[in-house]
């Protein structure tokens, strides 16, 4: 029987039957991984709704207490079989790295600076502040901030920080 159909499947059928199972297969995976990446920016919004810091003092997988953002990745994976197999199963991108957490961060910045620019380029006037300050490590951070009137109303809008280069910094005593 299999002589007798040697040479009569047509190949090019079989191939293109491949062809398709390869798109779909492609397809879904990319449903899958949008899927998973739509729960990782959910948990960033999350944080940043509740201006919660995302990342705590230890990211290693050993310390108990991960941060919020790894917290609520691991809530959502125990309430969601695809996030967990994800989690669990993923060798390439698990989605709860330093720079995963950046990247949708740094998109949503460039969208939040591309709107107050249309807004800035639609006042009359605009009023830049600038100010400093030193953190807990004694690095000097310079933040912007634009102030303007917008639709009638008040508007303060953040824009960056940024840690300048070559900062002297001055220490002064207290005379008592």
């Amino acid at each position: 029987m299999e002589l007798a159909l040697l040479g009569t499947v047509d190949i090019r059928a079989q191939l293109d039957s491949a062809y398709w199972r390869n798109i779909q297969q492609h397809n879904d995976t990319v449903t899958k991984n949008r899927y998973v990446l739509s729960k990782i920016i959910d948990c960033i919004k999350f944080c940043g709704g509740f201006e919660l810091a995302l990342r705590g003092h230890d990211e290693t997988e050993s310390f108990q207490n991960p941060g919020i953002f790894r917290g609520l990745i691991n809530f959502f994976a125990e309430l969601d079989t695809t996030l967990s197999e994800h989690i669990n199963n993923a060798s390439i991108f698990k989605g709860t790295s330093k720079e995963i957490q950046n990247d949708p961060l740094d998109c949503i910045l460039e969208v939040c600076h591309e709107e107050i620019i249309k807004q800035i380029n639609r006042v009359s006037y605009l009023a830049i502040i600038a100010d400093e300050t030193t953190d807990i490590s004694g690095k000097t951070q310079l933040i912007t901030i634009f102030r303007y009137e917008f639709n009638g109303e008040p508007v303060e809008r953040f824009w960056n920080y940024k840690i300048p280069k070559n900062v002297t910094l001055i220490l002064s005593q207290d005379i008592f």
